[in-house]
């Protein structure tokens, strides 16, 4: 999909700042149902997770975690897997058994799956058919809804409120035989239409103004593998298998609980006692110990997540440009003053790498391996500083420049023991070139505040790269596109190529743009970007035909087992 526009996601796409970082302190009552679990012999398991969802409506859900039980829950007309040799986004037949695009991309048609043949029914017994979907596109681009796809169909016929005109775009052929039209200047793909299904006969029921308040958000109708057993609130989210459903097999896992543990110390134990089997977002320091267990094993991910260091162009309170941090030399000054390797090695290891831009690995198509950073180089960095004015003249080991000190705060939010540690290390590499960095720990609430503010002349956060990939939110100019470019970082250049790629152009075409793209970042070095950090996953040995994926964390689930 398309970049979201539409100025109110930018709250909803704070959760995506500080990763795994939120922490939230409150009880929790360990209910015996889950505690007891491991013993019964059932194949199910438990995953550890460190809060409560906010809704499991695909309406709605935004979250990684509201993502993941949306999968297990609702079906999409097709099925996606990361291919690791081409780094892109391929497609499996699920509600539809295959798809046709005409010539010229401007219509696809969907075969679904015959009902009367293959089971295709909602968890209530009703069948699935192509109503739904007219259906559910059109909700989804509903204003009235407000859900979280809304203003990402411009490459469907829409009207003046931006919603979809659903006479023009679709067409029954029969109730598993359905046209989506497009008009002869948009340039759709497959992710265009593969969203999650809603079942119409149950939200029909309902005014567009009720559908984040009803009670259905609670006890849904599904079409997924899975479909919702119960839901406490602050307590765990169980999950049973549909064995209505066409994906069934018993041989699967039959129940996934998600069980609420805020507390990260908590969880590391009840994993090491068997009480869950499942947790990610593991830190690097605790994976030595949790080796030592013979019934648990170790994997990660790499390409999703980075962090980086903010410099901020502008000053805001005086809307001119940042006294420190407007010029791209002194900003790649302060990359060759910071020591990144050191961090990969002292803290990160084996399960870090150095980020050379903001387009990840994992998009083998599209990353430059010839791309070029700016090492570690003090020596440099003190010479590009010197030739830019900056010069000790009072010789008590801060640089100066017309009277002014090269003196500022970093800020971070409190509670992340990777990104703390961090900081010490940009702090005494930027004291080493005369720069004074005073480090600015806050609440995590009020840190993102400031962000979404652009309160800070420097800040530490970091960011889960969207699949597919999507620059636009993180680097347009335009402030409603780009709410998340805290750096203020302006470029025609760049807003030009950013622009062409949200036209989908043909695949060699998108090779060579995001190439020249990664070229200009290098060239304008709008924040200092740090290292690549893998997704920790720690999960029992008696959890069988485990695989992962990029795209999430229990994507696969349905065909996990136990022994």
């Amino acid at each position: 999909m398309k970049s979201n526009p539409n100025p109110c996601a930018s709250g909803k796409s704070r959760q995506l700042l500080l990763g795994s970082s939120f922490i939230v302190i409150y009880f929790l009552s360990i209910l015996t149902g889950c505690t007891d679990q491991n013993k019964t012999g059932e194949n199910k398991i438990v995953i550890g997770i460190q809060a409560d969802v906010q809704t499991i409506n695909p309406i709605y859900a935004f979250s990684l975690m509201e993502g993941n039980i949306v999968d297990l829950l609702f079906m999409k007309p097709a099925k996606e897997f990361w291919n690791n040799n081409l780094g892109k986004i391929e497609f499996k037949p699920m509600l539809a058994d295959k798809w046709e695009w005409n010539k010229d991309s401007t219509s696809v048609t969907l075969y679904l799956r015959d009902y009367l043949r293959d089971d295709i029914y909602w968890s209530d017994g009703k069948p699935i058919t192509a109503r739904d979907i007219i259906f559910t596109f059109d909700i989804y681009s509903d204003p009235e809804v407000n859900s979280r796809f809304f203003g990402l169909f411009d490459d469907f016929f829409t009207k003046e409120n931006r919603q979809i005109d659903t006479a023009k775009s679709f067409k029954i052929i029969s109730p598993t035989e359905l046209i989506i039209n497009f008009p002869k200047d948009a340039s759709p793909d497959f992710l265009d239409i593969n969203l999650e299904i809603l079942p119409e006969h149950v939200w029909s029921k309902y005014s567009r103004g009720e559908f984040a308040h009803s009670e259905v958000n609670f006890k849904p109708v599904t079409s997924g593998p899975f479909k919702l057993e119960q839901w406490e609130r602050e307590g765990f989210i169980s999950l049973t298998r549909d064995s209505s459903a066409f994906l069934f097999n018993p041989d699967n896992l039959q129940k996934i609980i998600f069980k609420i543990i805020p507390d990260y110390k908590t969880r590391i134990i009840e994993l090491k006692t068997g009480s869950i089997d499942l947790l990610d977002n593991i830190k690097s320091e605790d994976v030595s110990e949790l080796n030592e267990a013979d019934d648990l094993k170790i994997v990660s991910l790499r390409g999703r997540d980075y962090d980086y260091i903010g410099w901020n162009h502008k000053d805001q309170k005086q809307d001119s440009p940042n006294k420190f941090f407007s010029s791209p030399e002194i900003r790649k000054a302060l990359s060759h003053a910071i020591n990144r390797q050191e961090m990969i090695d002292s803290y990160l290891g084996k399960f870090g790498d150095i980020c050379y831009g903001p387009v990840s690995p994992m998009f083998k198509l599209y990353y430059d391996e010839d791309g070029k950073t700016y090492y570690y180089n003090p020596t440099r960095s003190k010479e590009i500083l010197m030739e830019n004015g900056w010069i000790d003249t009072d010789n008590d080991g801060v640089l100066e420049k017309e009277n002014l000190e090269f003196s500022f705060d970093i800020y971070l939010n409190s509670g992340n023991p990777r990104r703390n540690y961090v900081a010490q290390i940009v702090r005494n590499n930027l004291k080493a070139v005369g720069i004074e960095a005073n480090i600015k720990e806050l609440e995590t609430g009020t840190f993102i505040d400031g962000l979404f503010n652009r309160e800070y002349d420097s800040w530490i956060a970091g960011w889960t790269i969207p699949v597919p990939i999507d620059l636009n939110p993180y680097w347009s100019s335009d402030p409603d596109i780009g709410f998340l470019n805290f750096s203020t970082y302006q470029g025609n250049e760049k807003d030009s190529i950013l622009e062409q790629l949200q036209k989908n152009p043909p695949e060699k075409e998108k090779e060579k743009l995001y190439k020249k793209l990664q070229e200009i970042f290098h060239r304008d070095e709008p924040v200092t970007f740090l290292y690549w950090f893998d997704n920790i996953i720690v999960y029992n040995k008696r959890i069988s035909k485990i695989e992962f994926s990029i795209l999430g964390l229990v994507k696969n689930a349905s065909e996990w087992s136990v022994n």
